[in-house]
């Protein structure tokens, strides 16, 4: 009976009663919440330094995307330099050689013409030699009878004065005939001369000739070359490029809320161009003449770290360019220099907009800049410091802003577009 008591008083002890008593306690409660809530923020904790990590690892792809891009389109830009100054020479090489040929074409036909000439003419001075011979001949023979026995043997004095004349008028022919004599030959001199001349300036002009088919031939297989080096740089590009914009589309969703940012960046784009459309109403209505670009880069010294024009980047938005419609278009160029740096207005102007223009769709800095004949140059992502206003009058080179990562921005740059008639164009055509 002992032993069963014990066993009911133990069973009393620890079962039920017990375990009511541990659900009803409210301190056990707040335990066990609080150990709940330490695990799920370990677990966020956790959870953001890898994120973190990811987001620094991404930055740092970044980093070395942007740097290879702009080292091959550097390298891509001078090649591509090289070959529109190789591609020059050939062409200028390939007039010269056409001249030379031409030239020398003509000097053939004009040594043909003397050397044609100098035959004819040394047919007439054999002719002439010969005649004059036959008249000394002739006047030898007949200075053998003098004018006496002339004058006893005449059947009248008419006769003997005709027989004297013809004498006479014999040796006048004899000293035109030797006039002609002496003077074809010094032609004949001076058509060797000229000949002589001509031939040295053909075998000279075919040496030039020469000299120039090797060396375009020369500049023909530079260029093969450079062509074949810039398709292979291009190739290269475009591969960083994606890099690239991989890069950035990774570093957005590790950024999180991509699909509100994208939707940001389009609302401000939206923004941007009915803006473009304001200002571009201003400037017809103003009428104002046509001007030469003559534009300078809005920085000193710089990297461009992406191009305009279709991208895979996401927050990039959608654009129709000449009838093509792309997903993602780049409408600018990016350029970076370093927080702070001075950006300079690419060339005379009015400034049409500045501080938030695109407010609330978009909270970055910018300036825009009207140079008349409806182009308007945008320096965007400045810092917030506003040193220009609208309706002031700027001139090329002069500051307007400050280098700055304000808006939808992944780091300190300048985005620098160019707007010609409501079309995004690409700024390299207006820079030198």
């Amino acid at each position: 009976m002992v032993i069963a008591l014990l066993m009911v008083g133990t069973s009393i002890v620890t079962t039920s009663p017990r375990d009511q008593a541990q659900a009803a306690d409210p301190l056990a409660e707040a335990k066990a919440q609080q150990q709940a809530l330490e695990a799920t923020l370990s677990a966020q904790r956790a959870a953001l330094v890898t994120l973190q990590a990811k987001a620094s690892n991404l930055a740092g792809q970044l980093d070395v995307a942007r740097a290879e891009l702009a080292s091959v389109t550097a390298e891509y830009n001078r090649v591509s330099g090289l070959l529109a100054e190789v591609q020059a020479q050939v062409a200028d090489i390939t007039v010269r050689l056409a001249d030379l040929r031409a030239q020398i074409a003509s000097l053939d036909k004009q040594l043909q013409a003397v050397a044609i000439e100098i035959i004819a003419q040394t047919d007439e001075l054999h002719t002439r030699e010969s005649l004059l011979q036959e008249h000394m001949r002739s006047a030898y023979e007949r200075s053998q009878t003098s004018v006496l026995e002339l004058l006893l043997s005449a059947d009248s004095l008419d006769a003997a004065t005709n027989q004297v004349g013809y004498m006479i008028t014999v040796s006048d022919q004899d000293k035109q005939l030797a006039v002609d004599i002496r003077d074809l030959r010094a032609s004949l001199e001076a058509q060797e001369e000229t000949l002589r001349a001509g031939r040295e300036e053909v075998a000279a002009a075919r040496n030039q000739a020469s000299a120039e088919a090797k060396l375009l031939e020369q500049r023909q297989a530079e260029l093969a070359t450079m062509q074949a080096q810039l398709a292979s740089l291009k190739a290269a590009a475009d591969q960083k490029r994606a890099e690239q914009e991989a890069a950035l589309n990774a570093a957005l969703e590790a950024k999180g809320g991509v699909a509100q940012q994208i939707a940001d960046s389009q609302k401000a784009f939206d923004a941007q161009t009915r803006l473009v459309a304001q200002l571009q109403a201003e400037e017809d209505a103003r009428r104002q003449a046509p001007s030469a670009f003559g534009f300078k880069w809005p920085e000193l010294t710089f990297e461009v770290t992406q191009e305009w024009g279709p991208t895979g980047f996401v927050l990039e938005p959608p654009y129709t360019y000449n009838g093509v419609y792309y997903p993602h278009f780049h409408g600018g160029i990016d350029i970076v220099s370093g927080c702070g740096t001075p950006i300079l207005a690419v060339g005379a102007g009015t400034v049409k907009a500045s501080g938030q223009p695109l407010w609330p769709w978009d909270s970055g800095y910018g300036v825009v800049i009207s140079h008349g004949s409806g182009v308007q140059s945008w320096y965007w992502h400045l810092r917030a410091q506003v040193i220009v206003f609208p309706g002031q009058v700027v001139s090329m080179g002069q500051v307007i802003g400050y280098e700055g990562t304000t808006g939808n921005s992944t780091g300190c740059h300048l985005h620098f577009a160019i707007n010609d008639h409501g079309i995004w164009e690409n700024p390299r055509v207006y820079l030198p």
